[in-house]
């Protein structure tokens, strides 16, 4: 089994399931074609990493997944720097927004595909400026949709969570077992 991804935290997540695998960073261009919405781009994302990372392992079952976060129709990626950090953690800011998070798994022998997305709603705090700027200057947006880890110290600007908290993190186990099930059935 290959886990198409780089992400510690999934790599952490997926490990928690007992199966054994192997992790392949996907390495493709996660900016799609043409303009999708936030849940469009989740799903399409993970299946380009499943498809790419099945080419070159076509004898594996590989699961993929991708996550965006959504406010007012808008997708919030990964920030390229503090200041696009910032810019989100102050659209985010005492707010009610959407994650989803989309699982694309691919069973290379059998030739069999399953697909599907979770979804959480996150309400954050009225965090304050300075909270905001000292967050966004830390190593943890980097590398995250949205630009908050809410397993790390993104939680403390993190009111409440409504929906699998993994979902947020990036990888709803619940749906990887349903997926795997329904590609190795």
């Amino acid at each position: 089994m290959v886990l198409a991804s780089s992400s510690p935290r999934r790599l952490d997540l997926f490990s928690s399931l007992g199966l054994p695998f192997v992790a392949i960073d996907p390495a493709v261009d996660e900016r799609p074609p043409r303009p999708l919405s936030p849940l469009q781009l989740a799903r399409w994302a993970a299946a380009t990493k499943a498809e790419a990372v099945s080419r070159r392992h076509p004898e594996a079952t590989v699961v993929a997944a991708d996550t965006t976060v959504a406010l007012d129709g808008r997708a919030f990626g990964k920030p390229t720097g503090p200041a696009e950090a910032a810019e989100t953690l102050r659209a985010l800011r005492g707010r009610t927004h959407r994650v989803y998070t989309a699982v694309a798994v691919i069973n290379g022998p059998a030739r069999r595909r399953a697909s599907g997305y979770s979804r959480s709603q996150v309400t954050m705090r009225k965090f304050s400026m300075q909270e905001l700027e000292a967050y966004a200057r830390s190593a943890e947006v980097r590398d995250k949709a949205g630009a908050y880890a809410i397993q790390g110290d993104g939680g403390r600007l993190v009111a409440r969570v409504d929906g699998p908290v993994d979902t947020v993190i990036g990888l709803p186990l619940h749906l990887v077992r349903r997926l795997l099930r329904e590609v190795l059935a």
